[in-house]
């Protein structure tokens, strides 16, 4: 895939292709210690008091010896972590300040032992409002006797979420800890529908009531909604970033995402975001948190901070799966139906393998998840676009530039971007590659595919880290497969003749993250060293002809002296010991079913 500064390792290493497995407990600071005051009201800044009452805990309920208690933003961001351990029989505090009054979410997590050892044995969730003199309070071991829904009202757009929370309390303002996943969530009225977390998703316009179920004891709580009409309107461009971050490269999500904001001011020229995140990829420390954990979908708002700015359209909780086909065809026909424009470009931003699937990490699959350890192979292409033929088919992502790849897609897009090589795990760089976009729509998609490939030298010139990108007309990708399999039937035919040069010319031509499972070479620069050190004429007109059908495909290129034989397109060229482990999958391939090529890799020398 891309690296990760170097070549997308691991933040801290490769490049968005490869990925070194580093795994650690996960440690929140805390940010706020544990006080034995009991008071806290008054005026001045604006703050929480969270109280914990330990004097019930042998009462039945759900029980434990230590807390985390989380505070999230508007925008559900983690501002203060703090652990509360079980000091005394009887009532703790902790006072948390904000920066401003406002609406909050407060999460609390309950465990068996202190310091948040043993199990997990209980939570709660709220939204709650706080001011100069907030407090809140919870008691262990006691039972819900009610539930509130938190927010009690709230309004939505037809396509749009909401979260809603569900809290169980013994009493006015004595909130208590359900067991984990501790209520069924049901809607009434038919105009949304609702997870099994509390996320409403408006389905048509009208009222409705969502409802919570306390699994233990039956209590239920409600809140009402309204689900206003969603306006749509037809763009010139959607631009559909599939941003799938669930994995080592998270850090890099955020800022191509605020190169998005940078550019996002012509309303004709809008982008519409999947953005995965998940703490199964975290490192640990000191690598940061990711900004949010699950799925969402954003329209993106114009921004020139390093903040989020832009609008959280859905959010679809956890347990989205970004390593299947059906998720990415799902995210191109909800873009389509409710973001329509004349023209589209697919943008999928992830590690990247070529052809290959994953085996074994380091090597990647396209849109690998490491929270499900699925990716998508690249014979599930057509079903993972569906039925639209895009404009534009990019591939954030590393040695995705290949013949296999491209001939696979070729009904799926007009013109497909990528880099033949592992770009840098900064990825492309979007406010250089979509100003271009926003400031001149109705030009040709043909010129405007170019952005692609200045926008990659414009952001890493200067820079001794590999780059290659290209574009390629998928009209033409027909006859480069022809002319790669006729070349094939000579190389086939003369294999006793030449199988002596092959290694040579193998270990000559222009290499893209070689390994012992991945011989990736340049196409044009394979053909031209065997045209011009294979004797046999036929195999000599039959590699110019490649190279014919080569310039005849790509349309745009550009490298840097990294890869100074970089021409566009690469394929696989491996021996036959190398290709055996992997022929099965090959044969899956659209390209090896129109073409001979994968008989030749089958006996290469």
């Amino acid at each position: 895939m891309k690296e990760n500064r170097g070549s997308k390792m691991r933040l801290y290493g490769f490049g968005r292709g490869f990925t070194v497995l580093v795994r650690s407990a996960l440690l929140l600071a805390v940010a706020g210690g544990m006080q034995s005051c009991g008071g806290g009201g008054g005026g001045g800044s604006p703050k929480l008091v969270y109280e914990t009452d330990w004097s019930n805990r042998s009462r039945g309920g759900v029980t434990g010896l230590s807390q985390r208690i989380q505070l999230f933003d508007s925008q559900n961001r983690l501002l203060t972590s703090i652990i509360v351990n079980q000091n005394v029989n009887g009532l703790q505090s902790a006072t948390i300040g904000v920066q401003a009054s406002g609406t909050y979410r407060l999460h609390g997590e309950l465990y068996s032992l202190r310091d948040l050892a043993g199990t997990q044995t209980g939570e709660f969730d709220t939204f709650l409002q706080i001011g100069s003199g907030t407090r809140f309070r919870t008691s262990v071991g006691l039972e819900a006797t009610s539930v509130v829904v938190t927010p009690q009202s709230a309004t939505i757009r037809v396509q749009h979420s909401k979260q809603f929370y569900a809290t169980g309390y013994a009493g006015p303002g004595n909130a208590v800890f359900s067991p984990l996943d501790g209520f069924s969530w049901t809607t009434l009225g038919g105009t949304a529908s609702v997870s099994e977390s509390g996320i409403v998703l408006g389905l048509s316009p009208g009222s409705g009531t969502v409802r919570a179920t306390h699994d233990a004891t039956a209590i239920q709580g409600s809140a009402v909604f309204t689900v206003e009409p969603f306006q749509t309107t037809t763009s010139k461009w959607t631009i559909m970033i599939f941003l799938n971050a669930a994995n080592d490269l998270y850090p890099f999500s955020t800022l191509n995402m605020n190169q998005m904001e940078r550019v996002a001011q012509n309303a004709d020229v809008r982008f519409v975001v999947q953005w995965k995140q998940s703490l199964a990829a975290w490192p640990g420390p000191p690598a940061p948190l990711p900004s949010f954990v699950g799925t969402r979908r954003y329209l993106v708002k114009p921004d020139l901070t390093n903040s989020i700015a832009s609008e959280i359209i859905q959010d679809m909780g956890e347990g989205v799966d970004m390593g299947i086909p059906s998720t990415l065809n799902s995210f191109i026909a909800w873009a389509k139906t409710y973001y329509p424009a004349q023209r589209y470009v697919l943008v999928v931003w992830n590690h990247g393998n070529g052809w290959r699937r994953a085996v074994d990490p380091p090597t990647r699959a396209v849109s690998y998840d490491d929270e499900t350890g699925n990716a998508i192979q690249i014979w599930q292409l057509n079903q993972a676009i569906g039925d639209i033929v895009l404009d534009i088919l990019a591939w954030d992502a590393s040695l995705m530039q290949m013949i296999e790849v491209a001939y696979e897609a070729q009904d799926r897009a007009r013109y497909i971007a990528g880099s033949e090589e592992s770009p840098p795990g900064e990825g492309y760089p979007y406010h250089l590659i979509f100003d271009d976009f926003r400031d001149r729509p109705d030009d040709t998609t043909l010129a405007l595919s170019k952005a692609f490939v200045d926008g990659m030298l414009e952001g890493y010139a200067g820079q001794s880290r590999k780059i290659t990108q290209s574009v390629l007309d998928t009209a033409m990708l027909p006859a480069l497969g022809s002319a790669a399999s006729a070349l094939a039937v000579e190389l086939i035919a003369n294999v006793d003749t030449i199988g002596p040069q092959i290694p040579s010319i193998r270990a000559q031509a222009q290499a893209y993250s070689d390994s012992s499972v991945r011989r990736y070479r340049d196409l044009d620069h394979l053909c031209q060293l065997m045209a011009a050190q294979i004797s046999v004429p036929s195999v000599q007109t039959a590699a110019n002809a490649v190279r014919a059908a080569v310039a005849n495909a790509v349309v745009w290129e550009g490298h840097n002296n990294q890869s100074p034989n970089s021409r566009g397109i690469s394929i696989d060229f491996s021996s036959s010991s190398q290709f055996a482990g992997a022929a099965l999958d090959y044969a899956l391939l659209r390209f090896a079913a129109d073409t001979q090529w994968n008989e030749w890799l089958t006996i290469a020398p």
